[in-house]
């Protein structure tokens, strides 16, 4: 499970975005693949660990391989939810 992440949250009128940072190097020691669906495996994972009832939609992976981090994005619904259920 990665350890290592840095957590930046944006809310503006009531929307909520959240940004995720991970080193490549811890990255690589768990995933291999770069892509949009590992991306919300990771984001899932974060929010159920942190016990956050948000639901995330437009999960997007950036990585660049000249760069040493691996950044999530996504937007974050609070607001009409019920209790989410991790699976």
């Amino acid at each position: 499970m990665l350890n290592d992440i840095i957590e930046r949250r944006i809310v503006r009128d009531g929307f909520h975005r959240i940004v995720l940072e991970i080193s490549a190097d811890e990255y690589k020691k768990f995933y291999d693949l770069h892509n949009d669906e590992t991306a919300s495996e990771i984001l899932n994972l974060h929010l159920q660990n942190r016990a956050d009832d948000g639901r995330p939609s437009d999960v997007k992976m950036e990585y660049k391989s000249n760069s040493n981090v691996v950044k999530i994005f996504a937007n974050i619904h609070y607001l009409g939810n019920d209790h989410t259920v991790h699976r």
